[in-house]
């Protein structure tokens, strides 16, 4: 039985940094989270410790959430594939950078009473263990981590990443989201006669077709794999699946998770404003004044209508608006 009751404590430097980022002097930025072994010593307590008892290695930052009622999770990943010597986890300390001190402890996460076992690297069966540290920041609505790219990512923060990307791309009606694996049994030389990418890996998923737009790549985790095997950032969605593509084939299986959206999404303003597309996914086009459908849905234009002379450009007017826009430019 450990010493305190498990559980997350906010240190005292961390209780500092909170003023100074409500005072306007920084912002809040988590750094890293260090893992311990070890019991905390006897005089010693979670506010004050500046390192976990028994450092054994740094943890995984994965993933951040939104400041809710003064709080913030911050969920960390311990992969044995990292770990030489198994180990009971104790302990995890999260550490934020102070403006005037550096890197300094922020939240303690005591584990004593109930340890983790991390498995190390040369065990049967790997094993992946995650933790949620509960981070107070008080009135601090924005808060930013050094996320590693080398962290699996949680079925949360893929969601979070969706919803991030769908709004920054209204590229038509969302069709659906889909997580995939790509087996390195999988991968076959390319019939299509292409220079750069020489294999390909067909996915099935029965509700891609060709009419849909496919817009992700490969998860956290498996970007260095990915990188190795050059592998094309994007993919095509086909009849019945998805096709990827690379120039090797890649060492291990590799996770994906693509959104696919129907065609469509032209602009309300602007270039494309009379575009719209329908129900089914096809184009459809707004017809003004002089402009009709035939039997065959061909656009078709009146013949009879009368141009007048306010259809026309005015020569004086043209002439002295390129003058207004060269002045304009050179001044």
């Amino acid at each position: 039985m450990g010493n305190f009751e498990d559980g997350c404590y906010g240190s005292l430097p961390g209780i500092a940094l909170i003023g100074k980022v409500l005072a306007g002097k920084c912002k809040m930025h988590y750094t890293r989270v260090a893992v311990g072994k070890g019991t905390i010593p006897e005089g010693n307590n979670p506010k004050t410790m500046t390192e976990p008892a028994g450092y054994v290695m740094d943890a995984k930052i994965s993933d951040i959430g939104t400041p809710i009622d003064g709080e913030c999770q911050v969920t960390v990943q311990i992969n044995s594939a990292d770990v030489q010597t198994g180990f009971y986890c104790t302990s995890l300390l999260l550490y934020a950078e102070d403006p005037d001190l550096g890197e300094v402890p922020y939240t303690y996460l005591v584990l004593e009473s109930e340890p983790e076992w991390i498995r190390p690297a040369s065990s049967i069966v790997g094993k992946l263990a995650t933790f949620d540290i509960i981070a107070a920041v008080g009135d601090v609505d924005v808060v930013s981590a050094a996320i590693d790219p080398e962290a699996f990512a949680t079925i949360r923060a893929v969601q979070k990443y969706i919803k991030e990307e769908l709004a920054k791309y209204p590229i038509g009606g969302y069709y659906g989201t889909y997580i995939v694996t790509l087996p390195v049994s999988g991968w076959i030389p390319a019939n299509e006669n292409s220079l750069d990418y020489k294999f390909v890996c067909d996915v099935e998923e029965t509700d891609a077709t060709g009419a849909l737009v496919p817009v992700g790549g490969c998860m956290p985790g498996y970007f260095n794999i990915a990188d190795r095997a050059g592998m094309m950032s994007g993919c095509e969605s086909r009849e019945g699946y998805i096709r990827f593509y690379a120039k090797r084939v890649p060492e291990k299986d590799i996770m994906a998770a693509i959104t696919l959206f129907s065609k469509g999404g032209a602009p309300t303003t602007g270039i494309g404003q009379g575009l719209e597309y329908g129900t089914d996914g096809r184009l459809a086009v707004k017809v003004g004044s002089g402009l009709t459908f035939d039997k065959q849905d061909a656009v078709v234009a009146d013949t009879q209508k009368v141009i007048t002379d306010s259809d026309m450009l005015d020569e004086d007017a043209t002439e002295q608006d390129l003058k207004n826009i060269l002045l304009s430019e050179n001044s």
